[in-house]
């Protein structure tokens, strides 16, 4: 269990804002890890901390899915194409895309953020809301699942709470909410 708030923040590659790695999977060590930041990533799963009106860095051959994990609103631009978004709500764009994030208050927005190097894998984060139980399985590709509100309870007793990250190895894990909003991330391997 990972709770972002609890890592460490790494600057963004330009400089204008900070995140919080999850997990990362690179070509050297394709195992799932947390806590090691690395450029030469497969694909990295990180949450930022949004306080100020700013550029996303372009990452050429990196494809991204951002969604929103607090409140909103929280005013985005990708290519031009503006949208404004609340909590659950994502966005899917290249590393190439000109994409910008305006605050429409003072108060600090976060961002799950997944990237995947294009021609290594592919990835994607499904938001849903969760009565009941479900079986998360990594061989399926299901690398991730973060509480975006709510609580989830595991199969070991342990509660996962707002933005604290169950990352999954190679054990399948069936976890029980009522009423949880859920940010699962899943990712293939070309």
């Amino acid at each position: 269990m990972v709770l972002p708030l609890d890592l460490p923040q790494t600057a963004w590659a330009n400089g204008a804002g900070h995140t919080r790695e999850i997990s990362v999977s690179t070509k050297s060590d394709p195992q799932r890890s947390s806590n090691t930041h690395s450029a030469d990533y497969e694909w990295r799963l990180s949450l930022a901390e949004l306080t100020r009106t700013a550029d996303f860095s372009i990452l050429p051959g990196i494809d991204r899915v951002f969604t929103l994990a607090s409140q909103g609103p929280l005013a985005m631009t990708v290519d031009g194409l503006e949208c404004t978004l609340r909590l659950g709500h994502q966005v899917e764009f290249t590393g190439e895309a000109a994409a910008a994030i305006e605050l429409d208050s003072a108060v600090p927005q976060l961002g799950l953020n997944l990237m995947t190097r294009r021609g290594s894998c592919t990835g994607w984060t499904s938001v849903q809301w969760l009565n009941g139980k479900l079986a998360l399985d990594p061989s399926a590709g299901v690398a991730a699942v973060t509480v975006l509100a709510g609580t989830v309870l595991l199969s070991d007793g342990r509660k996962l709470t707002d933005l604290a990250t169950l990352v999954l190895d190679v054990r399948a894990e069936e976890i029980e909410a009522e009423a949880c909003l859920l940010a699962i991330t899943t990712v293939r391997r070309l």
